[in-house]
């Protein structure tokens, strides 16, 4: 079957716009090997800033959307400085750079969570002034936080957040699949998951909200869907993801990265991701909204940090958080988000939307995603 004459000019369209849009004329480079990080080759016995450097080898295995990885770092001997790197920020994506700014949050949560394991207290301050000359500082990287160490406090004592950040593994994974006992242990561990996720509501700004009603899945279902629908009729948009799966961004490379970038500018893919979006929703025993009192970038980083924690306490109850911001993604769809917000806890008009999230039971699902070598990342 040919080509339409709207579908040569969509085609012609995506192979220009793929070389115009702002902020995505590069190639990230990347492999599987910072995974492999070993807790055993901490630095007892070097210098300070080598020990704090190492941390950050738990730092850039944070999630970030579509994998963009947008920070940086600096080191010196008692504390760390991390940046964004606006390079990286993808604007048909990502307009608000919302999401960009709870990725920052999700690789300082790793880092705190890293110095904790290795007995260092952390002091973080937010959008601090920097202590490097804007001289020395390309224009696109601006300074989120200074996180302080101090070494000597005893390390923490429940291991399994910091086992978490690199592990695919879960407890559940352990367990015969289809068998009666593994669901009783899955619905006991997600009660469990419930009430320390609960526990994690001490932040007056920040809130957690869970949700278990149907209705309000279906709800974001319907979201959801028209969400995709819009984005992927966004040729900007398809530009965007197509350069990234090109370069590898999201696990395959080489020729198989291309194919994935072809399928985006040439096939329709809305159905495929429809498709994925559905069995993530449908499979869900709970929604979680995590809301900030306050629309500004520290709150945004702060929701990055605790959506972060709840990803990694629910790999340690045998579950996973699958974040389903799509809704928010959208400008045909964001209100409506809200307004889901609202029916579920009615405080949407006080409080600020600022990511969705799935609890499935059951380990995550697919591969580990390439990370930049830290050397890449350290200013």
């Amino acid at each position: 079957m040919g080509f339409s004459a709207t579908r040569v000019v969509l085609i012609s369209l995506f192979l220009i716009v793929g070389m115009l849009v702002p902020g995505i004329i590069w190639q990230p480079k990347g492999s599987l090997e910072p995974w492999s990080v070993k807790e055993s080759d901490f630095p007892h016995n070097g210098s300070s800033e080598e020990r704090a450097t190492f941390l950050l080898n738990y730092a850039i295995l944070a999630p970030s959307i579509y994998n963009t990885q947008p920070w940086r770092f600096y080191v010196s001997p008692d504390e760390i400085l991390i940046f964004t790197d606006e390079s990286r920020w993808l604007e048909a994506a990502d307009g608000s750079k919302r999401e960009m700014y709870l990725a920052i949050g999700a690789a300082i949560e790793n880092l705190i969570i890293a110095a904790d394991h290795f007995g260092y207290k952390s002091t973080i301050s937010y959008f601090p002034e920097s202590v490097l000359t804007s001289s020395s500082l390309p224009e696109s990287y601006d300074i989120v936080a200074r996180v302080s160490l101090q070494s000597g406090v005893l390390p923490s004592m429940d291991p399994c957040l910091f086992s978490a950040i690199n592990s695919r593994e879960t407890n559940a994974s352990l367990m015969t699949n289809e068998s009666f006992f593994e669901q009783t242990y899955m619905d006991t561990n997600m009660d469990k998951l419930v009430e320390a996720i609960e526990a994690l509501n001490t932040d007056l700004d920040i809130m957690i909200i869970l949700s278990g009603d149907p209705l309000i899945m279906e709800r974001l279902l319907d979201l959801t869907e028209t969400a995709d629908r819009a984005l992927y009729s966004n040729i900007t948009f398809k530009s965007e993801l197509g350069h990234w799966l090109s370069r590898g961004a999201m696990g395959p490379t080489g020729v198989q990265a291309r194919i994935d970038q072809l399928k985006v500018a040439f096939l329709d893919s809305v159905p495929g991701q429809i498709e994925k979006d559905a069995d993530i929703i449908n499979g869900s025993t709970y929604l979680g909204f995590i809301t900030s009192s306050k629309n500004e970038r520290e709150y945004q980083v702060r929701s990055g940090r605790l959506l972060e924690r709840i990803s990694l306490l629910s790999r340690c109850y045998g579950s996973s958080l699958e974040p389903m911001g799509r809704a928010l993604q959208s400008g045909e769809t964001e209100s409506g988000a809200s307004e889901l917000l609202a029916e579920v806890n009615g405080t949407a008009d006080r409080f600020t939307l600022q990511q969705i999230f799935c609890l499935r039971s059951g380990g995550p699902k697919g591969e580990f995603t390439p990370r930049r070598p830290l050397k890449e990342v350290l200013v």
